[in-house]
């Protein structure tokens, strides 16, 4: 087996002599585990990018040479083993999905900046489990936010909006929770609401995370509109809004 999968990968790489090339050719047309084996290696390398290749080569060899893995594995797993394993996993990925679409839909620049300032807002206000039926949803929501449910945290601050629309603080937080949920439509509504009354403590939060909503959805002038309005207004947030502009600049 392995040495068929060794052939495997010369045969791919164009490696083979003309015996060996002669006796493969041979193989494959009469073996259906090798013919299956190789059409594997062929998806591999049509459905990743050449650069994709070559880095996950590199790497792959880098950590086998400092026998990052051979320490861990069993001394039977050869490098070629090792290599085709990876492949295999990453075969997997093609079969679901999940690999064609990363290739067909590579992170953008606005993903990675959004990635690399975003948090969700820790909770800073005080709340308890009450006698009324609100309480008891909005202590569960933000239970829930705590634990990054923010699924379940969602529908509890759904819940108590409908009857308290005003309470900005959990406006804030329902629109941090649809960021979470990539529900940044809702989430745009939410933080409008917020600056909009400004009559309450949450305003710079709300449009800090506006910004990064308009910056998530490609909205490239807005985020730089409500960015730009931070950093005049001297807010809590006008550090790493100079930050985001200028990642955006670059």
């Amino acid at each position: 087996m392995q040495n068929d999968i060794e052939k495997i990968e010369k045969y791919i790489d164009g490696e083979l002599g003309n015996e060996d090339l002669f006796n493969f050719k041979n193989l494959l047309s009469n073996n259906p585990d090798i013919k299956r084996d190789y059409n594997l290696g062929l998806e591999i390398n049509k459905s990743i990018l050449e650069e994709d290749v070559m880095a996950l080569r590199e790497t792959l060899d880098c950590l086998y040479k400092d026998n990052f893995f051979v320490k861990r594995t069993s001394s039977v797993f050869t490098r070629t083993r090792f290599l085709y394993s990876v492949a295999a996993s990453i075969a997997l990925l093609i079969a679901t999905g999940g690999l064609v679409q990363r290739l067909n839909n590579p992170i953008t620049d606005n993903q990675a900046i959004y990635e690399k300032y975003y948090s969700p807002y820790e909770v800073s206000v005080s709340y308890r489990s009450g006698n009324t039926e609100i309480d008891r949803l909005l202590f569960n929501a933000f239970e829930r936010y705590e634990e990054k449910n923010y699924e379940q945290a969602l529908v509890f601050f759904e819940e108590v909006l409908q009857s308290r629309e005003e309470d900005m603080a959990t406006n804030l937080y329902s629109g941090i929770t649809y960021m979470e949920e990539e529900k940044y439509q809702k989430a745009r509504t939410s933080f409008n609401k917020i600056i909009l009354n400004n009559n309450n403590m949450f305003i710079e939060q709300a449009k800090w995370y506006l910004a990064l909503c308009y910056l998530r959805t490609e909205k490239n002038d807005d985020a730089q509109l409500i960015l730009s309005e931070i950093i005049k207004e001297e807010s809590y947030y006008k550090e790493m809004a100079v930050w985001v502009l200028k990642d955006l600049k670059n």
